[in-house]
C-alpha cells in the first residue's frame, strides 16, 4: 500500500517559498498504479532532489510525489552510447557510475543533486549549450506515467508532441519514471581552465562568445558594474577517468541581514576573485569542480540571510545585450546589487515549448530575498519580454503571470498537449497555479477574440 508521510512544509531550495503538503514515495509498480487514484482534489506534483529555487515542486494542500526511490542504473549500451536510468538517480551519482567506463553526459547542470527526472522536467543546461544544447536534446526515450493514458513510452519519434511537452514541462504532463540517455565518450575526468579578466560588460560578452565556440565549456562571472572573469575549460590530456571523492561540504550558517549580498562583503568577494585570476589564471580541475562550484556550500541560500535567496535567471536573444546592462544598472540603482552574477551563451533551442534556452545570452543574479525586490524584478521582466526574452520558470518564485505567454510563445501548444495527457488537471504545482500555466480558458478566450 502507498505510504504517506504526515503533512509537512515543502519549500524551494532558495528558502523563499513553502507550503504544506503530504509526501508519498512510491517504491514498486503497485504503488505507482495506486498513485493517480490517491491524489485527491488538490492533485499531485513529482519532486526529485528539491533543487528548484522556487515553487515548481510544491503543491499546497495536495500530494508531493518523491521520485527518489526510482534510482536504478542499467548497463551502458556501448554500441548505442546510451544508458537507461530511473528518474530518481542524481546527476552526481550517474556521472560517478559512468566515468570509469569512459562515458559521461553531454549536458550537466550546475549541481550534482538534480535528479534525471528533474533535469528533463526543467530541461536543464550547462556551460556548453552552444555546443550541446539542453538536457532534453540527449534523451533518447522515456517512460512517463500520465493521468489519461497510464504509462506512455515517449521519444523524439514516438509520441513526439507528448515527449517535447514533457521536456521542460515542470512535471505537469506526467511523472517521468525512467529515461534512456545518450552519452558521449569521456577522455579524462580533469579539465584545464583559463581565467581571463575584462573590465567592461561588452568585452566580457565578446570574449565569452569566442570562448564558447573554441572551448568545451565557457562561463563568465560578472560584478555589479559589469567587469567580469571569463572561464574557458578544455579536457585535460591525463587519461584519468576515476572521479575523486565528492567535494567536502562546509557548514553554512544563516548570516544576519543580507549576508554575503551586503554590498561591502560582495565587493570584497569580487575583488578577491579578480586577485586570484591575476595570481593564478590557469588551473587543472576535476570536472565536478567545474560543473558544481557551489555544491561544497549546500546551504548557499542561508548565506543570504534568514529570508533566503532569490535567483533571477533570464535569457535574451543576441542583439539584446542592452537588457543585460540594464539589469545590472537597475539592481545597483535600486540598492540591491546581486551577490553573484553568472553569464552564459546559448545556442540553438530544442522543440520543447517550455524549454528555457534559445540563441542568445543567459544572465543569472543571486539576491538576498527582500520584499522590495518585487518592483525591480517586475520592471526587468517587462524589459526581458519586450526584447523577446524569458525567465527560467524552474527558478522563478515571483514572476507576473500576464508576461508568461509573451515570454513562451509555445505555451498554447503546450497547454493543448497537456490537456490530452491530463484532462482533469490532476498534475498541479504552486508554480502552475501562480502563473496559471495550465489555464486552458485563457487560450480559448484568445482564440474566440480572433474568430
Amino acid at each position: 500500500m502507498l505510504q504517506r508521510e504526515r503533512p509537512t512544509m515543502i519549500g524551494g531550495w532558495g528558502r523563499v517559498t513553502g507550503s504544506p503538503a503530504t509526501v508519498v514515495t512510491p517504491d514498486c509498480d503497485e504503488d505507482w498504479a495506486e498513485l493517480l487514484g490517491a491524489a485527491g482534489p488538490r492533485g499531485l506534483i513529482p519532486r526529485g532532489g528539491g533543487r528548484s529555487y522556487g515553487d515548481a515542486a510544491q503543491n499546497a494542500g495536495g500530494l508531493v510525489v518523491s521520485t527518489m526511490a526510482e534510482a536504478s542504473i542499467g548497463d551502458v549500451d556501448a554500441a548505442a552510447a546510451t544508458v537507461e536510468v530511473g528518474a530518481g538517480v542524481t546527476i552526481g551519482d550517474l556521472l560517478r557510475y559512468l566515468a570509469p567506463g569512459g562515458w559521461t553526459l553531454p549536458v550537466v547542470p550546475g549541481t550534482a543533486a538534480v535528479t534525471v527526472g528533474g533535469a528533463i522536467a526543467a530541461d536543464v543546461h550547462g556551460k556548453n549549450h552552444e555546443r550541446h544544447g539542453a538536457f532534453g536534446r540527449h534523451v533518447a526515450a522515456m517512460t512517463v506515467l500520465t493521468p489519461a493514458y497510464g504509462t506512455v513510452e515517449m521519444s523524439p519519434t514516438v509520441n513526439a508532441d507528448e515527449f517535447w511537452a514533457t521536456v521542460g514541462g515542470l512535471g505537469l504532463t506526467g511523472i517521468i519514471r525512467r529515461a534512456t540517455l545518450r552519452l558521449i565518450p569521456l577522455a579524462s575526468w580533469w579539465v584545464s581552465t583559463v581565467d581571463e579578466q575584462q573590465p567592461r560588460l561588452h568585452r566580457v560578452l565578446d570574449r565569452l562568445h569566442a570562448a564558447s565556440v573554441s572551448s568545451d565549456h565557457a562561463v563568465a562571472w560578472v560584478d555589479p558594474l559589469g567587469a567580469g572573469v571569463i572561464t574557458r575549460a578544455t579536457t585535460a590530456r591525463l587519461g584519468a577517468l576515476t572521479p575523486g571523492r565528492a567535494a567536502r561540504t562546509r557548514a553554512t550558517p544563516t548570516l544576519p541581514g543580507r549576508g554575503i549580498a551586503w554590498p561591502p562583503l560582495a565587493a570584497a568577494a569580487n575583488a578577491a576573485r579578480r586577485t586570484a585570476v591575476v595570481l593564478r589564471p590557469r588551473h587543472l580541475r576535476p570536472l565536478s569542480e567545474l560543473h558544481f562550484p557551489l555544491d561544497s556550500l549546500p546551504g548557499w541560500p542561508r548565506l543570504h540571510g534568514r529570508r533566503g535567496l532569490v535567483q533571477h535567471q533570464f535569457a535574451v536573444p543576441f542583439g539584446a545585450e542592452h537588457v543585460l546592462a540594464y539589469a545590472l544598472q537597475a539592481a545597483r540603482e535600486a540598492g540591491h546589487p546581486p551577490s553573484l552574477v553568472v553569464v552564459k551563451v546559448f545556442g540553438e533551442a530544442n522543440p520543447a515549448p517550455l524549454s528555457f534556452p534559445g540563441p542568445g545570452w543567459s544572465l543569472a543574479m543571486d539576491f538576498a530575498a527582500d520584499p522590495a525586490l518585487g518592483p525591480l524584478l517586475d520592471r526587468l521582466d517587462e524589459r526581458i519580454a519586450a526584447a523577446g526574452g524569458r525567465v527560467y520558470l524552474v527558478k522563478d518564485s515571483r514572476a507576473h503571470p500576464d508576461l508568461i505567454a509573451a515570454m513562451y510563445p509555445g505555451l498554447a501548444r503546450w497547454r493543448a498537449v497537456r490537456a490530452l495527457l491530463d484532462p482533469d488537471g490532476l498534475l498541479v504545482s504552486d508554480l502552475a497555479r501562480r502563473l496559471r500555466l495550465a489555464d486552458q480558458r485563457i487560450d480559448d478566450q484568445i482564440g474566440a477574440s480572433h474568430a
